[in-house]
């Protein structure tokens, strides 16, 4: 009999915590297109809970301001990447290892679930435009640098501030900005974010960097 208390308890706990995470999902998703088409300033939170069909108090159970629903997507791939870079085997050498992190992540096979980068296309237009948007996404990426040196670091053995580490990192963060930038340009407008795409010029922007270090 208390065993099948604690399974209902479970099944019960399991089911209230996926109907938080597809609210959450609502709002997101009301969010980024209110904002994306009317303006961050001229969308008010009640527009939001409205879409989503919550309510504005509890809208502030899952996010304290407007800024924190519109970086939601960001906020997920930090934990993406933590959740990605813990599953990698230690093998030394943490550069591949956060190149095959970012891979799974873009290949939908991080641990945390798969990452829509058409919402992170969403957001970065609504930062371009916003000034207080962009200025809390300043923030969030000095996080996520923090989040992933942290990381490394623990992976390395070293300090944070360690120059392997940081050193690893920079060029890692680097090289993702480089293949997001030609994974951008490659897109005609109008098409859907193709996660898959964008892992395979994840993937040939590494070899072309393995190519230019042999010369260094």
């Amino acid at each position: 009999m208390g065993l099948e208390k604690e399974e209902t308890c479970q099944v019960k706990g399991g089911l209230r915590e996926r109907k938080k995470l597809q609210t959450r999902d609502r709002l997101i998703s009301a969010a980024l297109e209110l904002c994306d088409s009317q303006g961050f300033d001229a969308t008010t939170v009640e527009q939001i809970s409205d879409a989503a069909d919550i309510s504005p108090r509890t809208f502030n159970r899952y996010f304290a301001t407007k800024e924190d629903v519109i970086l939601a997507p960001a906020e997920d791939m930090i934990a993406a990447m933590a959740a990605a870079l813990d599953a990698q085997p230690r093998t030394d050498n943490e550069f591949q290892a956060l190149v095959n992190a970012q891979m799974q992540i873009l290949g939908g096979e991080c641990p945390t679930g798969s990452v829509d980068l058409s919402r992170f296309e969403t957001m970065n237009r609504i930062i371009q435009s916003a000034p207080s948007v962009s200025g809390r996404n300043t923030e969030l990426a000095e996080r996520k640098y923090r989040s992933i040196t942290d990381k490394v670091a623990e992976r390395m053995g070293l300090p944070a501030d360690d120059p392997q580490v940081r050193v690893t990192v920079g060029l890692y963060m680097s090289l993702v900005h480089i293949s997001m930038d030609a994974w951008r340009c490659g897109q005609s407008s109008g098409d859907a974010a193709d996660s898959a795409v964008a892992a395979q010029t994840l993937a040939a922007t590494y070899e072309t960097f393995r190519e230019v270090v042999k010369n260094v």
